[in-house]
């Protein structure tokens, strides 16, 4: 008799011993409240590339276009070049960056270009990682406008680099 009754108590001691591992892993997964501060490197790709109209391209980014850079995150809303990428002046219209999730809408133009440019990222982030997409739209006079969907990792490097103090760092980046 005393046997069956430890068999039930090993049993659950064996099942709370699951459950703290489950809690662990959950603990390491909990996504940050809001996007780190810091020195962040940013790696994209274009993975869609459309021309919407009969023009030639005034945005010409092919298919598996890559590019990096690195953007200073102070604190509060990052600079918009963190979600539009090297090249665009932005504002934002709409703005979440929360518990891990991003969703984010901006108005750009682009220098040499007559129109807007409305730019959309939608991704997840932690502590010190992110991943979203990059949608690009154009809108501009006469022919040419394009479609561009981009693939967008980063990472947390560290603080911001003293001559960062502009708010970022890019290389040549497409779309």
């Amino acid at each position: 008799m005393r046997a069956i009754a430890l068999l039930p108590l090993s049993a659950l001691a064996m099942l709370a011993a699951c459950g703290d591992a489950e809690t662990g892993k959950n603990a390491a997964r909990t996504k940050a409240a809001s996007l780190a501060a810091g020195q962040w490197e940013l790696a994209s790709e274009v993975t869609s590339f459309e021309v919407v109209d009969g023009g030639r391209a005034q945005i010409d980014t092919p298919v598996g276009t890559r590019a990096a850079e690195t953007v200073c995150v102070g604190a509060g809303r990052p600079p918009t070049a963190f979600f539009s990428g090297e090249g665009y002046r932005c504002r934002y219209d709409n703005y979440y960056v929360r518990n891990g999730r991003l969703n984010v809408t901006m108005i750009c133009s682009r220098e040499g270009l007559s129109g807007q440019i409305p730019i959309a990222a939608d991704g997840r982030f932690e502590e010190e990682s992110l991943e979203y997409s990059r949608d690009v739209s154009t809108s501009l006079a006469g022919d040419g406008d394009v479609r561009i969907a981009l693939s967008v990792t980063g990472r947390r490097t560290g603080e911001c680099a003293p001559d960062a103090a502009g708010g970022n760092q890019s290389a040549p980046e497409a779309g």
